[in-house]
């Protein structure tokens, strides 16, 4: 499966997903360098814009191998970055995925990053034709569990201790979400 030359315009009632470009390091800036949107990824956060473009330069490095696919998420008529969306660790001979996301967090709670994720979602098993999609989730991040349950994943598994944040252990709770289970466009 060839990654690389895929249309990938997604949109939503409210939305626009596209791949990401060099443009979108000020939105990532605004993303990656609140401590409360990072608090469950699994890094620090960043605190200038040399350090949004490489992280930009690495997701854009990633998409052009096919190892994965970032989507910058804009409001509908509008460029600006708000949120990522991005497919990643692919597994073509078993049709899976593993699916990840943040959003600025002047856009929270409104139903979104629910937008956004059913569009990649309703993607990557029709377009792509994958047969699983799965989630890593830090075990305290109950909005994130909330979303991806509401959104039919089921939780598969607890990995005790699996990453270190901030000098800390942390759990991580396993979800997936099968192709048969998806109810299609939301």
């Amino acid at each position: 499966m060839d990654l690389t030359n895929i249309p990938r315009i997604l949109k939503t009632v409210d939305l626009q997903l596209r791949p990401s470009n060099p443009t979108d390091a000020e939105g990532m800036l605004a993303m990656l360098s609140d401590s409360e949107s990072m608090k469950y990824w699994s890094d620090q956060p960043i605190s200038d814009l040399d350090a949004a473009i490489e992280v930009l330069d690495q997701d854009l490095k990633s998409d052009a191998r096919g190892n994965s696919m970032c989507w910058a998420i804009t409001f509908k008529g509008q460029d600006k970055m708000i949120g990522k969306c991005i497919l990643f660790q692919f597994s073509r001979d078993y049709h899976r995925a593993e699916i990840g996301y943040i959003l600025n967090r002047e856009y929270w709670r409104q139903g979104l990053t629910y937008q956004a994720l059913g569009a990649v979602i309703d993607f990557a098993f029709n377009t792509l034709k994958l047969h699983r999609i799965e989630a890593d989730i830090d075990t305290e991040n109950l909005a994130s569990i909330g979303l991806l349950e509401k959104l039919g994943f089921k939780r598969e598994g607890l990995f005790r201790e699996r990453w270190r944040v901030y000098d800390e252990w942390q759990d991580s709770l396993m979800l997936g979400l099968l192709k048969q289970d998806w109810p299609g466009s939301l």
